[in-house]
């Protein structure tokens, strides 16, 4: 499959999904960190899935992943 359009692509905007669906086995792997919330920007250019973290001692964190698909062309 060919990606027409890269602004977001759907590959981008499906895997963004997959990443914020995942967050439960994500959780289990953060060393007793917890996912407080989750923020999706699917629309976004390059998609992001926005963490916020809260560790042992209650301090709050935020990690951003943001999803970029490189053109087809530039792939071998």
């Amino acid at each position: 499959m060919r990606t027409k359009y890269y602004n977001p692509s759907d590959i981008e905007v499906d895997f963004a999904k997959a990443f914020r669906d995942l967050s439960p086995m994500l959780e289990e792997r953060l060393g007793g960190k917890k996912v407080i919330n989750i923020t999706s920007d699917h629309a976004a250019d390059n998609p992001s899935v926005v963490y916020k973290l809260e560790d042992k001692e209650g301090d709050l964190h935020e990690v951003v992943v943001q999803i970029i698909q490189r053109p087809d062309n530039l792939v071998k």
